[in-house]
């Protein structure tokens, strides 16, 4: 397995494909592997490159308290050792807040942001309360009670779920406590205008919280663009990574590929694009219910 040592600590890693890189962060508990899919797919024309955040997965523990500013730095130092001088950050769930602060206090190393189901705080009871009840598991050190139910449910079959739950039961409880604790605590909407790069806004038309919270984001952000997957919940990597993988590979084509920028100028070819693959601009969304799509 490759690893890079980091400020202190051995981080495993995982890099693949040619073209504008893409660097993948993973929510509290699980380990780079819930981006399989999508890491396989965008692969085939970009450089994707994905890490297991200190003390998850098969990454070290080390020694420092795990924070989202130490997360930032040792994304930037594991670029700086693979050469990987820019590129878009990707956060998934709770993972979009390293990818947040990364955009904010790095925007030489980030073109763009593409947060999955994402958030720039957590207000809303139900995701505040399951982090504090995994973070008092495992400051028990109650690893197994803390990851079936993630595994579970970001897992679409039972190998998913066997290749989730193994590389997750790698990890460090500390670490966990540690990673959750600072997504409770953490906010960047009063610094999201500090992002002038442009920012991809994805998340399942079913899950209301975050469709939601996308809706705030892409009302503080300069610059982004928010699409609902139709038909889809929260965990996107995994349950709809085809539509997902697809969304990001248009939308960084629009940026990257001057042709493409050239013809895609009018925002309703790009929503028709899109949507037939089943991937809603918001504005197509405002006229139902997210829910119904």
């Amino acid at each position: 397995m490759p690893h890079v040592h980091v400020n202190g600590t051995d981080i495993h890693y995982h890099i693949e494909g040619h073209g504008p890189a893409i660097v993948m962060i993973h929510p509290p508990f699980l380990g780079s592997r819930v981006f399989n899919y999508l890491r396989t797919d965008l692969a085939q024309d970009h450089r994707v490159v994905s890490i297991d955040v200190r003390g998850h997965g098969h990454s070290e523990a080390g020694d420092a308290a795990l924070t989202v500013p130490l997360i930032v730095e040792d994304i930037k130092q594991v670029m700086n050792r693979l050469d990987v001088e820019e590129g878009y950050v990707l956060g998934y769930s709770a993972g979009c807040m390293p990818a947040m602060e990364a955009m904010i206090t790095h925007p030489e190393r980030f073109t763009g942001g593409i947060i999955i189901s994402g958030a720039g705080e957590f207000r809303d009871r139900r995701n505040r309360g399951l982090m504090r009840a995994a973070s008092i598991s495992s400051r028990l050190r109650a690893k197994e009670a803390v990851i079936l139910p993630v595994a579970l449910g970001n897992a679409d079959s039972r190998t998913t779920f066997h290749v989730l739950h193994r590389e997750a039961m790698a990890g460090n409880a500390t670490r966990f406590r540690e990673y959750s604790e600072a997504c409770i605590g953490y906010s960047c909407m009063d610094r999201l205008r500090a992002i002038a790069a442009p920012v991809l806004l994805l998340c399942g038309a079913s899950d209301p919280t975050y469709v939601q919270y996308a809706r705030e984001l892409h009302e503080h952000l300069a610059v982004s663009e928010l699409y609902l997957v139709r038909g889809a919940w929260h965990q996107l990597p995994t349950k709809a990574p085809d539509r997902t993988a697809s969304a990001i590979r248009t939308w960084i084509a629009k940026l990257e590929v001057r042709d493409n920028a050239d013809s895609f100028m009018e925002r309703d070819a790009l929503d028709h694009e899109l949507l037939e693959m089943g991937v809603l601009s918001e504005r197509q969304a405002a006229f139902g219910n997210p829910q119904d799509l």
